[in-house]
Parts: structure tokens; sequence; C-alpha cells
């Protein structure tokens, strides 16, 4: 129940709401923590769900198989996430799903290949071209998973993905700092952003990346004269594993350089924070729906993922919340209001009869 009521309140998050969820998704976790043999159970079936609708999303009709262990099968639903849209559109939600990876990989200290995802925007995206409007506000992604047509004219828009890079690229880069493989796995990196350091028009953007270049050479030259001074060979796993941790309690460049900046960083998000107004985001409101007389049931046809700001709130309300709920009559008090049937989880569009597709949990399946 505690997950469910999280997947509830989490379908629209503002910066208002977005406390709560995150208090809400630490005491689930702390739940999860009580009883391994249980929560392992459980967030199988839920990320075998999430698997099920990604693979509604992408009309895979073949059978698919969860492998274990439970990092692997949650890895691929995030990165087939990603693959599912890679437009520019959608790179909040981009953004969103390399920050997961991100932590799975440091919490887990399992290898993930998340540069790719993150330095693919340099060479998919032109951002070299004018933009067309001006915005005084700087661009917040947290809140959202697609943006408007209107806000990726923005220069805010640009300057929102330079900084998303940035940040991304020192978070994943400071919490591989100490391993013996960095020189090694950072070379595609350098080179990419030299690339687009050479051929970037805006300076601000230029002397940004440039900066995280320069510190991941400088963290690779520490790594490499360390690696000069090793006796034993790289099949000593052992070996490695001592020789990482102590690199790690030593610290290194990028580590200590990440870390001061994110303390800089937290607190410029907080204060900006602090600033926002509920009603700057035109969250969707759900609307009560008036009952037609003719009783004919429509078919609003497709739904669309993620819909933006330029919709209507009831095309968002209809794509996100599925059905309108019915209400039983009633005066506005208290004691006069209808219950409300509640509708089962799901996000996707329904499926067609013949496809090896399986059904959706529902609420009632709990009980």
């Amino acid at each position: 129940m505690m997950y469910m009521s999280y997947v509830r309140n989490c379908k629209f998050v503002s910066p208002s709401t977005l406390p709560s969820i995150q208090f809400m998704r630490r005491s689930l976790a702390e739940m999860f923590a009580l009883d391994e043999a249980a929560s392992y159970q459980h967030m199988f079936l839920y990320v075998r769900q999430l698997a099920i609708h990604l693979r509604n999303a992408i009309t895979l009709h073949s059978k698919e198989s969860i492998q274990a262990p439970l990092l692997y099968p949650l890895v691929q639903v995030i990165i087939g996430t990603i693959k599912l849209v890679p437009t520019s559109q959608y790179y909040p939600l981009r953004f969103h799903c390399v920050q997961m990876l991100i932590l799975l990989s440091k919490q887990t200290r399992t290898f993930i290949p998340v540069l790719p995802f993150i330095l693919e925007i340099l060479t998919s995206f032109n951002f070299n071209k004018a933009h067309k409007k001006v915005s005084m506000k700087a661009l917040d992604m947290t809140c959202i998973l697609r943006l408007s047509k209107s806000q990726m004219q923005e220069n805010g828009f640009k300057d929102a993905i330079v900084e998303k890079i940035y940040q991304q690229l020192l978070q994943y880069l400071a919490s591989e700092a100490h391993t013996i493989s960095f020189p090694d796995m950072v070379v595609p990196t350098i080179i990419q952003l030299k690339k687009f350091v050479k051929e970037c028009k805006s300076p601000n953007y230029s002397r940004k990346l440039k900066q995280v270049q320069e510190k991941i050479e400088e963290n690779s030259r520490a790594i490499e004269a360390e690696r000069q001074k090793v006796s034993f060979v790289l099949t000593d796993r052992k070996a490695i594993d001592a020789w990482e941790t102590n690199m790690q309690l030593k610290g290194t460049p990028l580590a200590s350089y990440y870390e001061s900046w994110n303390k800089m960083n937290i607190h410029k998000v907080a204060k900006r924070h602090e600033s926002y107004e509920l009603g700057e985001y035109n969250l969707p409101i759900l609307k009560k729906h008036v009952r037609k007389e003719s009783g004919e049931d429509k078919s609003d046809g497709p739904v669309e993922l993620f819909p933006s700001s330029d919709e209507s709130d009831d095309e968002i309300a209809s794509a996100l919340s599925g059905p309108p709920q019915k209400r039983k009559r009633g005066s506005r008090g208290g004691k006069g209001r209808g219950k409300v049937k509640e509708q089962p989880l799901t996000g996707m569009e329904s499926v067609s009869e013949g496809e090896d597709i399986v059904q959706d949990l529902k609420l009632s399946d709990f009980d």
C-alpha cells in the first residue's frame, strides 16, 4: 500500500510536492530494507511491470524473460526508456534516467556505461543554432519529463542542457575517480569534449565543458602516477579492490572538486526553489467530466507519453490518469460526498487482443 500511494502521488511533480514525494520514497526504501527476501519478490514484480510497460510502448511482441539479479532488468528498463524517444524534446526524461543509472552504479559498485547517454547530446543537438526567444529565468528540468516547443526555442533551454551535462559528467566520473581503470575509461570522453570545445561558438558553453575536460585529465594523470607504483597483476581482483579502496580514502582531484562544487550547487538550487511559485509551472488540473446524455463511449485514440504544457489540462489528465473517474451524486460537504472508484495503476495505452502481454496489476489485487 505504501508503494501504491507513492505511485499515485508522484504522477504530477512540482517544487511544492517534491519534498513530500522524496520523503515517501526514502520511507519506502527503509521499509524494504527491513526484510530483503520479501522486498526482492515485491520489487521483482514491479520491475517486471515496468518492463511490460516499456515493451508495450515500443510494440515488441516477442516473449522476453526477466533475468536475475534484480539490478540487470532495472538497468535494462531505464536504458530502454532513454532509447524509446531519443529526441531533444525528451532530454529532461533522459537526464532523470541517467541520474538513476548514476546512483545505481555508485550504490551497487557495479559498472554501468552511463557516459554514452550523456555525451550523445553533444553530437545530436546543434548548440550553435541561434535561439528565437529570450527567457529571463533559467529552465529547471527537475519536475518535467518533456519540453514544449516554446521552451525549446528559449536561450534557457541550451543553458539548462549544458548545465545538466556538466553536473552529470562530474557526478558520475567523481564516483569512478578512484578506480584503476579511470584513465582508460575516460579516453573517449576527453576526445569528444575536445571536439565540442573546438566546434562550439558559444564561449560560455565551451569554457564550462573545457573545465570538465581539464579536471578529468588532471584526475587521469594522478591515477596513472599511482598505477606505475603497483606490482600486482590485473587478474588479482582482491589486490585491485584494496588499491581502489585506498585511493578512495586518500582522495582524488576530481572527487574533491565535485564535493566542493556540489555543496555550492545544493545551496544554489535550494535558494532558487524558495522563490518558485506553483503557478509558474502550469501544472495540469483535474477537472470534473460532465456525463454525456447520449451515453456513447467515445474512444480517445492512442495515448501520448508525457504530454507537455502545450496541451490542455483535460488531455493531460486523460493521458496520465486513464479513464475519468465516476463520482456519486451528492453535496459538496464531507458527508454527502460519494466515494471515488479506484483505477488501475497504468499509464500505457490499451493492448489489442492476441498480443503476449501480461495484464497490469490493480489495487484490488492486494486487498
